[in-house]
């Protein structure tokens, strides 16, 4: 047997170090970020429901009327703001003798993600009374 076919040079590992230390940083790295990911989505999928339950107390607990709600959802620290405005309809839509007057209802959630600030918009039209 010849000298040279010992084994590996310390040069070899080292260099097996290197890509295997790479390789893990990596990989902890696409994991870190995806965990962040899940974090968020999370956070978002309450601001939905947030917004959602929200936008179902317009016309029942909110009355559809020109102006804003706000409220904080209980220590969970998503602010919520219900915006409502008529809308404009076409003149001829403006003659018909209709009680109802037709509204924009958005609903804002807000809440704070680490250091970011962080919303959520969902939109709907409601009826409400003529003023």
């Amino acid at each position: 047997m010849s000298r040279f076919n010992k084994g590996f040079s310390l040069l070899e590992v080292m260099v097996a170090f290197v890509v295997m230390g790479l390789v893990v940083g990596v990989i902890l790295q696409l994991f870190g970020s995806s965990m962040n990911s899940v974090a968020l989505s999370d956070e978002y999928s309450f601001a939905v429901q947030v917004a959602e339950s929200r936008l179902a107390t317009v016309g029942n607990e909110i009355e559809v009327q020109d102006g804003n709600e706000s409220g904080e959802e209980k220590g969970s620290g998503y602010r919520w703001e219900v915006q409502m405005a008529p809308i404009k309809l076409s003149d001829e839509m403006e003659k018909l003798p209709l009680p109802l007057q037709l509204y924009r209802v958005e609903v804002v959630v807000t809440w704070k993600s680490g250091d970011k600030s962080r919303e959520f918009h969902l939109s709907s039209l409601r009826f409400g009374e003529k003023s």
